[in-house]
């Protein structure tokens, strides 16, 4: 039986507090957050939530007005300045907006974390072309950054955040500035550098698309505190709060197709054996014909006018909106028989939402 992994980040009861026009300002409340090695960490929260400020305490850049920070098995905290130094060496960090050095190079950006270390001058480069040939810019050793792209300076980022061999890297809206294909592109580089070195990485972003890319975990954040967490695939398919399930129906499509077909469609007009209905299919009930089969037995018809299918961390997870027509009753109670298999429903046409409806 293979060991469970260890907690390489252990955050407890973490409070942050800014003074406000005399007012305390709670950017944290409380926060408790462990983190496994190896893990793929994503923190969502919108603008204002205090993620960032989470963490910023990983590394002490932000220093907590309350709680114990510890990362590796230290408290960071309790160390001295010298000490401190070395351990936030393991933590790396890549931003939104590269902070490169314009008057360096690309090998002198990723070479800088190293000045000080006692290696020789060769050794230093050595290394950092290294860095540079993982993340695919071995070719751009002496360019400056301004002539490079958005993806290319945060590819320089990622080289210099790793020159110190860090155990844990943060991103921090790191794609929030990028295009689509790029933000993709980093996500994968991201994503092998945690298959191939083990790294353990915290994902700070306002989209929950960028979450179901590559995270395994996921927390929640609202008004500085965490208000759901749990496995990525669990809060996609379940999520508690209207917060989560507005996350997920933006990433997922839904709530633009459930805004599309509302303002189409006057559903408080349907008529009486009719109802628009919203269906969530997830694992193996992704791969079956369950609509088909209720239409048969229980002779309705149905109009389906959108449907999606995705995979998150390994789960398939189906999406489907349609317009039935029949017996209503005992189709929305079978419905309801299936919610334990793997089909969750909501009827959307103004009618009273049945049991197992959300």
């Amino acid at each position: 039986m293979a060991e469970e992994a260890t907690n390489v980040i252990d955050l407890q009861h973490i409070k942050v507090t800014f003074k406000n026009s005399g007012k305390d300002l709670k950017a944290v409340d409380d926060v408790s957050l462990q983190i496994k090695q190896g893990d793929i960490y994503g923190i969502i929260g919108y603008s204002g939530a205090g993620k960032s400020t989470l963490v910023r305490v990983i590394n002490l850049l932000q220093q907590p007005s309350d709680g114990k920070v510890v990362v590796n098995g230290q408290d960071l905290r309790d160390l001295k300045p010298a000490p401190l130094r070395e351990a936030r060496q393991k933590i790396g960090m890549i931003f939104q907006h590269f902070n490169l050095m314009k008057s360096r190079t690309v090998l002198g950006n990723v070479e800088y974390p190293l000045l000080g270390k006692k290696i020789s001058k060769q050794e230093r480069q050595e290394k950092a072309l290294n860095l540079l040939k993982r993340v695919g810019l071995e070719d751009y050793a002496n360019t400056y950054p301004q002539r490079l792209s958005g993806g290319q300076k945060q590819r320089v980022a990622i080289a210099r955040a790793l020159a110190t061999e860090p155990e844990v890297l943060i991103s921090d809206e790191a794609t929030s500035a990028l295009d689509p294909k790029t933000t993709k592109a980093i996500l994968e580089l991201l994503k092998k550098l945690n298959d191939e070195l083990g790294l353990t990485i915290v994902l700070i972003t306002h989209e929950m698309q960028v979450i179901k890319s590559i995270c395994h975990n996921v927390a929640v954040m609202d008004e500085g505190r965490i208000i759901e967490r749990g496995t990525v695939a669990k809060v996609f398919t379940d999520p508690q709060e209207k917060l989560t399930t507005d996350f997920v129906e933006t990433s997922t499509n839904v709530k633009a197709a459930i805004d599309r077909i509302t303002t189409a469609i006057d559903v408080e007009k349907l008529p009486a054996n009719q109802e628009l209905v919203y269906f969530n299919f997830i694992g193996n009930a992704t791969k079956q014909s369950i609509l088909s089969e209720l239409s048969q037995t229980y002779h309705v018809a149905e109009n389906i006018l959108f449907a999606n299918i995705d995979q998150i961390d390994g789960e398939n997870v189906g999406y489907m909106i349609a317009i039935i027509e029949g017996e209503l009753p005992p189709f929305n109670k079978a419905l309801e028989d299936l919610r334990p298999h793997g089909v969750k429903t909501q009827i959307l046409s103004g009618k009273p939402a049945k049991e197992g409806a959300e």
